[in-house]
């Protein structure tokens, strides 16, 4: 220990006090808001990962602040100009540091218990009236207090740094920096990693650490307890920053609520107060518990199927599904991206251009299939084959009603082949355990599967009964992807609930596999949807009325006859009739109908475009009904964002 460099020892220690402090502003944080861990089931176990947590995204923040001071420091001991000036600089700025997050770390507890989220960039919301802000904290007793707080622990932390300062110096001074470098150099690089691993928050590779994975339960204390309020505060204003985030303008927002509610058919409810959106959907049927699996096709274009015209029969399985079960011909994915899949599928709530909806400081909460379903008594969960915290996934749902999470994390590390985890026939064949130990607790279940394998890296397992018969590697990661969905159904089919159960296939976005309208091919959105269940007895149907994934909660509740509040943009495609789809790629707006493709730019550039001809523009001819389909599309969609900006999203309770 002697031998180790000083500045490591110095990093450590100030790392160490830093972590101290932050525990205390945690503790003082839960001890402030006991009457939300009262209501938790297992509280002392809760609380304890959430502490664990806590220390996890400390150590995220005080990597941030301890990387560049120690690599001044490591360069300069291993460089032999290591002196007491130049610690004593870094010193003072790590001091400074450490007192802003302190500062963030008291302001976040009664800002939590107004908001009941952690430290964000709104509380600059108030920054254009200083002399307000500075009459709310010297009037309310409460403010002043956590601001002494702040002021006595600032001091209580300058003392033990200093200590800690006086101490190293004294190594310092007693230290021949001419020897040991091969000890030192091996020693500080081993520290920038662990610093660089602190930072990042986690080992896997897919994602670093983000705010869902603080989401570890489905109790909303805990999971926020366990963040820091400076990585909320950071994140939420590096969120404002991207273009992507900037705020939609359409239209007028009260111009847009006005359309939607008009094209929604909405008749005016006492629930207009809390959502000017919602309607109750009453059927006249009994409500019927069938259990529900989605599977979500990575991929998976309408393109391949030879129900789309393609002739090298590329998905068999899939085709003969659609003949025997309910087949959307005119569907669309709400965006090109998995996480626009999985949010609008699961959610009903459209793709906001590139916006990254399930990526955010705060999650919001939404109606959507996990919360009705768990209002009629179905247990929750969702499988991925890879990392649940790629694209915030994991910690989103959990914030929203899913009970389970199953990811790489719980297969066998064996059994993962690439960056996107297990194959999918291997995910397919862990579900049916997990839906058998419902069925014999006589619980319905509702489950959502994210496929991977159709995704680059492609790579189709050995040692199964499967060999593809095209060589070109895309089109056989499509036929494996299509024979695991065969081999689950026959699985399945073996099962005591299999003739209970209604299954949903749809693609989380389609790919880019033909030429199309202008900077959009037409094989990216239109995707398959497919709903197969024994229970059907009017199957097989086509359905050619224009769909999308924003339409499969009010779709699946319509089959399952719930009685709920449709607070989404989506309607029941066996009940009703939408005039246009509406989709985005990023920095377009498509709308479609089943004869026409209204595309609009974010450049302000504009077309309009027949189906079957997709280059020629007939805009000039037409323009009363692109004019219908964008006002229709900008409708929805700038309600969408008021609506989020507005926390209109949730349940109405």
């Amino acid at each position: 220990m002697r031998r180790l460099p000083v500045a490591l020892r110095y990093i450590f220690s100030v790392y160490v006090i830093g972590i101290l402090f932050f525990f205390f502003f945690r503790l003082v944080l839960v001890l402030n808001n006991l009457h939300a861990v009262a209501q938790l089931p297992d509280k002392v176990s809760l609380m304890l990962q959430a502490f664990f947590m806590g220390f996890r995204f400390d150590t995220v923040i005080s990597g941030y602040m301890l990387a560049l001071p120690a690599l001044i420091l490591f360069v300069a001991e291993l460089g032999r100009f290591l002196s007491r000036g130049l610690l004593l600089s870094v010193h003072i700025f790590i001091c400074l540091l450490y007192i802003i997050c302190f500062f963030g770390c008291a302001a976040d507890i009664p800002f939590y218990y107004t908001f009941s989220n952690r430290l964000n960039i709104t509380i600059l919301n108030w920054t254009d009236s200083p002399k307000f802000m500075m009459k709310m904290v010297v009037q309310e007793w409460s403010y002043l207090a956590y601001l002494f707080m702040f002021l006595a622990l600032s001091v209580f932390f300058v003392l033990a740094l200093k200590k800690v300062y006086k101490k190293n110096v004294a190594r310092l001074q007693a230290t021949d920096l001419r020897k040991g470098f091969a000890i030192k150099l091996i020693a500080s690089l081993v520290a920038l990693g662990l610093l660089f691993l602190g930072i990042r928050g986690r080992v896997e590779k897919k994602s670093p650490i983000m705010i869902g994975t603080a989401y570890f339960s489905n109790y909303d204390f805990p999971n926020q307890a366990g963040l820091n309020p400076m990585f909320t505060f950071i994140h939420s204003w590096l969120e404002t920053q991207k273009e992507e985030n900037k705020r939609l303008n359409l239209m007028e927002d009260s111009v847009a609520i006005k359309l939607a509610q008009q094209e929604l058919h909405i008749v005016p409810e006492k629930i207009d107060e809390i959502s000017p959106i919602a309607r109750t959907e009453r059927p006249e049927e009994v409500p019927q518990k069938r259990n529900v699996v989605i599977v979500l096709m990575e991929s998976m274009s309408a393109f391949y199927t030879s129900h789309a015209g393609n002739p090298n029969h590329l998905t068999p399985h899939l085709d003969s599904l659609a003949d025997h079960g309910y087949y959307f011909n005119n569907f669309y994915s709400a965006g090109i991206h998995t996480f626009n899949g999985i949010f609008s599928t699961i959610f009903s709530f459209p793709a906001l251009l590139a916006r990254h909806t399930m990526v955010g400081t705060t999650i919001p909460k939404y109606t959507g299939l996990p919360y009705v379903m768990k209002k009629n008594g179905y247990e929750t969960m969702y499988f991925t084959t890879h990392d649940a915290q790629f694209d915030n996934v994991g910690g989103f749902l959990k914030a929203n009603n899913v009970d389970r999470v199953i990811s790489s994390a719980d297969y066998p590390a064996n059994a993962v082949v690439s960056a996107l985890g297990v194959p999918d026939h291997f995910m397919f064949d862990y579900s049916i355990p997990v839906f058998n130990s419902y069925y014999n607790q006589h619980k319905p279940f509702f489950a959502v599967l994210m496929t991977g394998s159709n995704h680059k890296p492609y790579v189709v397992p050995d040692g199964i009964p499967f060999k593809p018969k095209h060589t070109e590697v895309r089109e056989g990661a499509v036929e494996y992807a299509d024979w695991a969905i065969g081999r689950y159904i026959d699985s399945m089919s073996k099962q005591p609930w299999f003739s209970n159960t209604i299954f949903v296939f749809v693609a989380d976005h389609g790919t880019w596999e033909d030429n199309g309208y202008p900077g959009l091919p037409g094989s990216l959105n239109h995707i398959p949807f497919i709903i197969y269940s024994p229970l059907l007895k009017d199957a097989p149907r086509v359905i050619n009325n224009v769909g999308g994934q924003i339409d499969v909660f009010p779709t699946i509740c319509g089959l399952l006859h719930f009685y709920y509040t449709n607070n989404t943009m989506g309607v029941d495609l066996l009940h009703e009739v939408r005039p246009y789809i509406y989709f985005s790629a990023d920095d377009k707006i498509a709308v479609a109908d089943t004869n026409m493709l209204f595309l609009w730019n974010k450049d302000g550039s504009e077309g309009l475009y027949t189906l079957k001809e997709q280059r020629k523009d007939i805009l000039s001819a037409h323009l009363a009904n692109a004019d219908s389909m964008k006002n229709y599309a900008f409708s929805m969609l700038q309600t969408t964002q008021w609506l989020l900006m507005n926390n209109k999203t949730g349940p109405i309770l």
